[in-house]
């Protein structure tokens, strides 16, 4: 039996993305119709002419496309203007982070459909669909906040690096992940000085290794981690816990600490963030000003390049949704090990336990 794969426009404040490019479409010919939103490719510079192509079908509305589809492919989690839009029936399939976000939860749950989150997807120990987005953002995170330390945008109007590399900016990455890791990597590349901080030594020694006399490191809550947190210019707040929400480790006392004109930016926000009391913003309204301090929390960080993460993300979703097209896809992801933690909520039930932790809910285990 053919299914019907809706891949509808992201309705989420100045995202771009688009779940599936063109080129990835017509594999799955024979297999599934496809059905696509009008636009929904434009932001990524594909237009619905190149769908056609790719041998998808076009609709007019997101009512048409909800209507039609069984599996709802998205980029992020449903906006309240989709929950109406979603049913019963449906397999949605996307970035959900239900870990931050209680009204999403309780909304999927009262639906009861299927709710698999693509960033708690795992191959062989690692998480293949967070990974290029985690990579793209903590890119981004530099990015960012080198237009952020400009003057016009308030900042202290500094380069992360000087002219004549005797005063180059300062830059803190907390958590040292794969976020983490790409923005000490960009920060690096530009010339910042650059400290590392994280819980876990090992990881801080390979950076050592790695980077030598251009990278300094020192574990989380130490003396010396709130010190370069405080003098720095930059601080990434890059921790993560997958399915989790993140715990505080950039505080209102580390903010107030920092000379006026700095900048931190809080890529964990789409689990709720690891910077105390802060609110998540959107690129058109990129941050916040607290104590003189720009704090940023882009919850969509890479939907600020949605070309080069549609295709990156696309890319790596084609595999998986493959495993959804089977007739009893039910089955085959309880018996995969890899899959089965990415399936969040089915028919009324929360079966993540680390979501359940984050908001105080209960787990259920599927039978």
């Amino acid at each position: 039996m053919i299914k019907k794969l809706g891949i509808p426009k992201e309705v989420k404040k100045d995202e771009g993305r688009v779940s599936l490019i063109p080129e990835h479409i017509s594999q799955f010919t024979g297999i599934a119709d496809i059905f696509i939103e009008t636009s929904a490719g434009i932001g990524s510079g594909f237009s619905d002419e190149d769908y056609i192509k790719a041998g998808a079908k076009i609709v007019d509305t997101p009512e048409e496309l909800y209507g039609i589809s069984e599996i709802i492919c998205k980029v992020k989690e449903p906006q309240s203007q989709e929950y109406d839009l979603l049913k019963p029936n449906h397999v949605l399939f996307g970035y959900l982070h239900l870990a931050s976000n209680l009204q999403l939860t309780k909304k999927l749950l009262d639906k009861k459909l299927s709710a698999i989150a693509t960033e708690m997807i795992m191959d062989n120990g690692v998480y293949p669909l967070l990974i290029p987005m985690s990579k793209i953002a903590g890119n981004l995170a530099i990015q960012k906040g080198m237009q952020f330390l400009e003057y016009s945008s308030g900042g202290k109007g500094i380069l992360l690096s000087s002219i004549s590399d005797s005063n180059n900016a300062k830059v803190t990455v907390v958590g040292c992940g794969e976020v983490g890791k790409s923005s000490i990597h960009k920060a690096i590349s530009v010339g910042a000085k650059v400290t590392a901080i994280d819980i876990n030594e090992e990881v801080l020694n390979i950076l050592k290794s790695k980077y030598g006399e251009l990278i300094e490191v020192c574990k989380t809550q130490t003396e010396e981690a709130i010190a370069a947190i405080r003098s720095a210019d930059l601080v990434v707040g890059a921790v993560l816990i997958p399915g989790k929400k993140p715990p505080i480790v950039i505080s209102n006392e580390d903010i107030s600490a920092m000379a006026k004109g700095s900048v931190v930016v809080d890529v964990a926000i789409d689990q709720g963030g690891c910077v105390e009391g802060v609110n998540a913003n959107t690129h058109s309204d990129p941050f916040e000003i607290r104590d003189g301090v720009l704090v940023s929390a882009i919850a969509n960080l890479p939907g600020a390049v949605p070309k080069t993460s549609s295709i990156e993300l696309s890319t790596g979703l084609q595999k998986y949704l493959n495993f959804l097209l089977e007739e009893d896809w039910l089955k085959g992801y309880k018996e995969n090990k890899n899959l089965s933690p990415s399936l969040q909520i089915h028919n009324g039930l929360l079966l993540s336990q680390e979501v359940a932790e984050s908001l105080s809910l209960s787990v259920s285990q599927l039978v």
